[in-house]
């Protein structure tokens, strides 16, 4: 039984989706026996707070992580939990609804989709579909361009390769952006973006030559390849999984999250010391491999003479722009009038390509404080500009449709960043 529970007669959750559930409802007696996700109504600073005890309390999936302002938060419940929580919810009078009334279709359709257009040639991937880690890793293997160097930044704790693509026109080291992509495993439409930018450098290289004359871009697609492995490995609980795979002693739970795993205010707001926990901060800051390699491949450049002046982590989902600080609210950086202005610059272009609207501001002003998270320890490292792009879509599950459109917009994004790098001396 969930700590926070109040009651034990609670009213059952009515499983139609998208019907709003107003507090006093009753609903249906009964339950389905399906994984649902709910979207849950706060209004007020107090059933703000109760909602983030609950995502710290870990024993819920939160899609979403709660709004500081209020708002919405998406919370997963597996079917031995939907009753609970809708206890719960009821009993403190939140406003809810169901956003999806069984998360194993939702999977199955995206798993149907997938199969459709699925390739059986290596050396070759797409964008109307999600490709495997061995698929990524054989294209990543046989690209070759004039202006492209494909390597390996270091090993997971399974021993599967981190790949980094570097473009550059050659010559001493310049200005150098770096760009990753699926810190968590089950964000599939980080990796595919990341890979289709990658691409997109690739095949229409002469465009960007006046860029790539200035300045270097390193982009890391796959940050967490065990963890992104596993979420191809079928079920539902493989697919939701979000951590790495690392071994934890002393449990019986593995994996990390390595978004709380980086050395700055590691241990901080919204991390767990629990290994059971999906907030996990590791053993000590750097302790996951994939986290290390990635501070090693930017301090190894450095010292080669490379200049990093931006840093992008594409995440899903919500359609937010985090800027820095994101470990607490209320504290900034003091070129923050320069973060924001460039965060504004990449809505902008953003949504001019697709009316896709982001919103953009201090990572913790939107939502609650990260401690131990990739883009506030590379600007405390000394990067100036870095962000968070938590992207398009209304759930993990984004049908491979969109991987095209959101690539195209967020692309338009992250080349303000470049105009912006260019001319920072």
């Amino acid at each position: 039984m969930h700590p926070l529970i109040l009651k034990m007669n609670a009213f059952y959750v009515l499983i139609s989706l998208g019907i709003l559930f107003q507090p006093g409802d009753t609903g249906s007696p009964r339950i389905n026996g399906t994984d649902q996700v709910f979207t849950v109504q706060t209004s007020t600073t107090e059933e703000t707070k109760l909602i983030y005890q609950l995502y710290l309390n870990g024993e819920y999936d939160f899609w979403t992580a709660p709004l500081r302002g209020g708002s919405h938060v998406d919370i997963m419940a597996r079917a031995g939990q939907v009753y609970d929580l809708t206890d719960f919810l009821q009993s403190h009078g939140l406003n809810y609804s169901v956003k999806f009334s069984d998360v194993r279709s939702l999977i199955r359709e995206e798993q149907r989709q997938n199969e459709v257009t699925r390739s059986t040639r290596l050396g070759r991937i797409s964008w109307d579909r999600y490709a495997t880690f061995h698929e990524i890793s054989a294209w990543l293997k046989s690209l070759n361009t004039s202006y492209s160097t494909v390597s390996i930044i270091g090993y997971s704790s399974q021993h599967r390769p981190i790949y980094a693509v570097t473009f550059s026109t050659g010559g001493p080291p310049k200005k150098s952006v770096l760009i990753d992509a699926n810190i968590h495993a089950r964000e599939w439409i980080a990796g595919a973006t990341a890979t289709w930018i990658i691409n997109e450098l690739a095949v229409n290289t002469t465009v960007y030559l006046d860029i790539l004359k200035e300045i270097d871009i390193h982009i890391v697609p796959i940050m967490n390849p065990d963890g992104y492995v596993h979420t191809h490995s079928g079920g539902i609980q493989a697919r939701l999984w979000r951590k790495t795979r690392s071994v934890q002693s002393g449990s019986k739970c593995v994996g990390c999250d390595p978004n709380r795993n980086f050395g700055f205010h590691w241990d901080g707001e919204s991390t767990s010391s629990d290994p059971c926990s999906d907030i996990y901060r590791g053993v000590a800051p750097f302790s996951e491999p994939e986290v290390a390699a990635l501070v090693e491949f930017v301090t190894t450049l450095e010292k080669e003479g490379a200049s990093f002046l931006a840093y992008l982590t594409l995440h899903a989902y919500g359609k937010v722009w985090l800027l820095p600080w994101g470990y607490t609210q209320g504290v900034y950086p003091d070129d923050y009038a320069d973060q924001l202005s460039l965060g504004q610059a990449a809505i902008a272009a953003v949504q001019s390509i697709h009316g896709t609207r982001y919103h953009t501001g201090q990572g913790a002003d939107l939502l609650y404080g990260v401690g131990g998270a990739s883009d506030d320890f590379m600007k405390n490292h000394g990067i100036k500009y870095t962000a968070t792009v938590e992207m398009r879509g209304d759930s993990f599950i984004l049908p491979p449709a969109q991987i095209v459109p959101n690539a195209q917009e967020v692309w338009a994004g992250i080349q303000e960043y470049f105009k912006r790098v260019i001319v920072t001396s």
